[in-house]
């Protein structure tokens, strides 16, 4: 199969530029006008630069895009999982080995099992798979704005003294460890040895998956882990060496709605970056230690060396002038 450059117009193509039959179909719109809007020439780059290693990957992500029919919150925070996934995979292909012209990367490898991560790529000789998972916020994140206090962790029962609480987003993070360890465990047979990474994309707070991770009351990755077994022991993850914590989703969203970006970043698909914030690395209980050379291409930090109210586990925050 040939790569084939995807043109803002193939948008127009797929997305109805009528309101409300797509949550894009402003986009749309605006294209079928001859205005690329930012967040438009940014996705479509994106596209293309994976398209290019991996033909027909651009189409596929249209595909389920443009299948997201209608409008509303369900649809939108569907569509922003699926751009989540585009952030991730376009720009670890920019690290790829390169071997006799070849980069070393594909998506969903071992397409043929039931289970696949999201994408594999070898880093100075080193295969490593990652597995893509974005909660949807936009609810939480009202009640996070509305309410004076928020619990980071679980609390004994009976630990809440206070009333208009907002409670811990912890169990999509439960789902997602347990999600990627059934992938990475089917993966294991296709590349027995290969580094292997959850990445979860949380918004601007993401003390909130870090509280859910490591907190010693009941971090997933401790010993005290909320999530127990039928033995009442804590569930561990064998298959994922380690946490990748990525404060992005937020700017997915001001992408889309045409809003300045944050941090200093270019555009909203822009991976790589030596500024803030750091993308938290976060080794899982048995985990092996990756590379300098996979760290920087994960654009990551060990947790230890994230600095920052936003990367560490609280137990109770009281939000001021809320």
């Amino acid at each position: 199969m040939t790569a084939e450059c995807v043109k803002p117009d193939r948008l127009l193509e797929r997305i109805p530029a009528e309101y409300p039959r797509h949550m894009l179909c402003f986009f749309s719109n605006n294209s079928a006008r001859g205005i690329d809007l930012p967040f438009v020439s940014a996705l479509i780059d994106a596209l293309n630069k994976v398209d290019s290693i991996t033909p027909g990957y651009a189409n596929e992500m249209l595909s389920r895009i443009s299948a997201i029919e209608n409008t509303g919150e369900d649809q939108y925070e569907a569509i922003l999982s699926i751009l989540a996934e585009i952030y991730v995979t376009a720009g670890l292909c920019e690290r790829a080995d390169i071997e006799d012209g070849n980069p070393q990367f594909a998506h969903e490898p071992a397409a043929g099992q039931q289970k696949n991560p999201e994408l594999e790529v070898r880093v100075s000789g080193q295969w490593c798979a990652i597995e893509v998972k974005t909660p949807r916020l936009i609810q939480h994140g009202r009640l996070r704005a509305q309410n004076d206090w928020q619990v980071g962790i679980r609390l004994p029962s009976g630990g809440l003294p206070y009333e208009n609480v907002t409670l811990p987003r912890d169990n999509p993070v439960k789902d997602f460890l347990i999600s990627a360890e059934q992938k990475f465990a089917a993966y294991e047979n296709y590349r027995p040895g290969s580094f292997r990474v959850l990445a979860i994309l949380w918004d601007d707070f993401s003390n909130e998956p870090i509280a859910a991770l490591t907190s010693p009351e009941s971090g997933l990755l401790t010993p005290n882990s909320f999530h127990r077994d039928a033995q009442g022991s804590a569930v561990r993850y064998p298959h994922i060496d380690g946490v990748l914590v990525i404060r992005h989703q937020h700017q997915l969203m001001r992408a889309t709605r045409c809003e300045p970006l944050i941090d200093g970043i270019a555009h909203a698909f822009q991976y790589h970056h030596n500024g803030f914030p750091p993308k938290a690395f976060i080794e899982c209980h048995g985990g092996r230690v990756p590379s300098s050379d996979l760290m920087s291409a994960l654009n990551a930090r060990p947790i230890v060396e994230c600095v920052g109210a936003e990367f560490h586990p609280a137990e109770i925050i009281m939000w001021v002038n809320n």
